[in-house]
């Protein structure tokens, strides 16, 4: 028997918006890793996206909204309200030294996992986390050869590994096929298409209050 804390999950992102995409593929990779609570991460200057993310305060206040429902999520701030780009190894050097005796899963989708080679001292992420990968609809882009061999290094089959170290592995959740993305929805507000099928209805009259994503909106 060992000595460890329950695993605590982290799941970063722009969240930009949050959709259902964020919130039920986590919540269902969670069930599947056995993990009983994930910290949704928002940042405040994404490394990996193309585009300036919309107004922190914003994001924020509508991914409370999304998560009112899921008792399971929480928002840690620590990333939002930092004026430095986020870079995931010093989050992860945080919360080791806050929570040193916790399992720490870092959940991404599928396309992070594609790359994740190109972030920021990717090889000692596995010094701080496990890995819990979304499949997530659409990404059917053939894992590299560098990949491959990484999964087969560190992929475990069952979640038992995940709470029997603290890092190190790789979970494979098989989360529900919802094809949503936030460009999508972003894409979809300015054509005046519908997105009810995407965003909690708290973030979509949000979205309509303050005029989010409008061509002419400026933050």
């Amino acid at each position: 028997m060992n000595n460890l804390r329950p695993a605590l999950g982290i799941f970063g992102g722009t969240f930009d918006p949050v959709h259902y995409g964020h919130t039920e593929s986590v919540i269902v990779a969670a069930q599947q890793a056995g993990v009983q609570s994930v910290a949704m991460l928002p940042c405040h200057i994404p490394v990996h996206k193309n585009h300036a993310p919309s107004d922190s305060h914003h994001r924020l206040a509508m991914l409370k909204l999304a998560i009112e429902q899921y008792p399971q999520l929480y928002i840690d701030e620590r990333e939002i309200h930092s004026d430095t780009p986020s870079y995931t190894i010093h989050t992860l050097r945080a919360l080791r030294k806050e929570y040193p005796k916790h399992p720490l899963c870092f959940f991404i989708g599928m396309d992070s996992l594609h790359s994740l080679l190109s972030w920021n001292e990717w090889q000692a992420l596995f010094d701080y986390c496990h890995f819990v990968v979304c499949c997530r609809p659409g990404t059917k882009t053939p894992l590299s050869e560098e990949l491959k061999a990484l999964l087969v290094e560190r992929q475990v089959a069952t979640n038992n590994a995940l709470h029997n170290a603290l890092h190190g592995k790789i979970f494979l959740a098989d989360t529900p096929e919802l094809d949503i993305s936030s460009s999508e929805i972003r894409r979809r507000i300015i054509n005046n298409l519908p997105t009810d099928d995407m965003l909690a209805p708290k973030v979509r009259r949000y979205i309509q209050t303050h005029k989010l994503y409008q061509p002419s909106t400026t933050f």
